[in-house]
């Protein structure tokens, strides 16, 4: 098997792809939902982003602290991920006891500290079997959409990669603990300045299922094909690509830009000690390919196997998954 061989099998039989899988249905609540990373709904002279996200239940037994710091930060990924800044987050917990629930507390205040977002309010039960969830909120003028990405489109990716992996068992790469606190709390005016600057169109978050991963969801989105050029990706020194690929940072993105503003968009993410860099481009094909040394193989095609169905046809303003 080739290298490149090696990678596509690697990420089309991710666990946390094909979990994507049964997000189809969400359909039952709005045909039209595209999978994007948060809701907008019109206020003011912008929008109001929506989000929310549900910790897995395994990982909030093991990691009561670690659980809570990933549902600030997957809620901020998310509101920044369409071009916004966050306003605040609220938290519903469910814990067997009292110092299950303090060790959660502690890690959302701890990450909601470091990344600057107030917690302005949730609930709290104590008494039964784990389960935690978080939504935020945020605002922007001018949001960046996945579904917006066209064929043409330069693939840039922008990660911080001053962190560490959370532990040795699992791909979560954070840099709570590492980068400064001013940076962590800066880093999202790069997102509103890329989409305020009109420098990018489009986005998403780089969550569970990977770099790859959460490509295809993107362009299943937007109804359109990509190329990831995996030699292009930037990532921390010493990390092999192979789980590189596979991993869910704390900070990374992936943005559409068009040709002629894709380099300014760049320097927005490096004079803020981010790294970013082009790594493909968008299609028509709605089709994924990985190119490594200079050969290309297609990865998933949406036209023989949709992922989540999420496809946005009717461009709802609604989205979320």
């Amino acid at each position: 098997m080739s290298d490149l061989d090696a990678l596509v099998a690697l990420v089309t039989n991710a666990p946390g792809l094909l979990g994507k899988r049964d997000l189809e249905v969400v359909k039952r609540l709005d045909p039209s939902l595209d999978g994007d990373d948060a809701a907008l709904v019109p206020h003011g002279d912008g929008y109001l982003v929506l989000c929310g996200e549900a910790i897995s239940p395994p990982f909030l037994i093991a990691d009561p602290y670690g659980a809570g710091s990933a549902a600030v930060v997957t809620n901020v990924s998310d509101v920044r991920a369409m071009g916004a800044r966050p306003l605040g987050i609220v938290d519903m917990l469910i814990s067997p006891d009292r110092e299950h629930a303090e060790a959660v507390l502690d890690g959302i205040r701890w990450a909601a500290d470091k990344l600057g977002v107030p917690v302005v309010g949730g609930h709290t039960t104590i008494g039964h079997a784990p389960a935690l969830s978080a939504s935020a909120t945020g605002f922007t003028k001018a949001p960046l959409r996945a579904s917006a990405a066209r064929p043409g489109d330069i693939l840039l990716a922008a990660f911080a990669i001053d962190g560490r992996y959370m532990s040795d068992a699992n791909d979560f790469f954070t840099a709570l603990h590492d980068r400064r606190p001013n940076l962590l709390r800066s880093d999202g005016e790069a997102l509103v300045e890329v989409a305020e600057q009109r420098l990018c169109h489009a986005a998403r978050d780089v969550s569970m299922p990977g770099i790859a991963g959460s490509l295809l969801q993107m362009i299943e989105g937007a109804g359109v094909g990509a190329t990831l050029d995996v030699d292009a990706i930037p990532r921390p020194t010493g990390v092999p690509l192979e789980r590189w690929l596979l991993t869910f940072p704390s900070f990374g993105f992936l943005l559409a830009a068009p040709e002629k503003t894709a380099a300014q968009a760049v320097d927005v993410f490096l004079r803020r000690g981010l790294a970013c860099a082009p790594c493909g481009r968008f299609d028509d094909t709605k089709r994924l390919t990985l190119t490594i040394n200079g050969a290309g193989s297609t990865a998933w095609d949406l036209t023989a196997t949709p992922l989540t169905a999420l496809d946005g046809a009717a461009r709802s303003p609604s989205a979320g998954a």
